[in-house]
């Protein structure tokens, strides 16, 4: 998790003819976003996709009663006005940092503004941000450890 604009960036260079792409979740993009700067720097012609539904696992998507439950562990620690640690910022800006260092930054809400972006993108090869603002609680991620703890059919 958060390879990838590592492996853009060495794509891109071997491959300087060719446009790259890196389509990532918002907290694997978090993990080394700093390297827009390095392709901003270099001029190199990667799109990032960044899929935003607000946090890990779509942010805190934990049923109403496990979550006043939390709420209510992080009061008697003293951490009550915190955040859960798995939401993010609602609608961060990820787009923006391209523009920081020079790039280009799109911040999108449905697949025709996804397509026009992309396009775009790949048409005039700056490096840029596509920011694509998802539904939280839309689909079901793969890694989502939820999943493994619900009651089989077979049970």
């Amino acid at each position: 998790m958060g390879v990838g604009p590592g492996y853009a960036l060495a794509a891109a260079v071997t491959r300087s003819d060719r446009c790259t792409v890196a389509v990532e979740g918002d907290s694997a993009f978090g993990f080394s976003a700093m390297e827009v700067e390095t392709a901003c720097r270099y001029k190199l012609p990667i799109t990032f996709v960044v899929f935003n539904n607000g946090g890990i696992y779509g942010g805190d998507r934990r049923e109403a009663a496990l979550k006043e439950l939390a709420q209510a562990g992080l009061e008697a620690a003293g951490y009550g006005g915190d955040p859960e640690p798995t939401a993010f910022v609602p609608h961060a800006r990820y787009e923006l940092l391209a523009e920081a260092f020079g790039g280009a930054g799109v911040c999108v809400e449905d697949a025709a503004g996804l397509k026009a972006a992309f396009k775009e993108a790949l048409e005039t090869r700056r490096t840029t941000v596509i920011n694509v603002q998802i539904d939280p609680f839309a689909g079901v991620e793969s890694g989502n450890v939820h999943a493994f703890n619900t009651v089989s059919k077979e049970s």
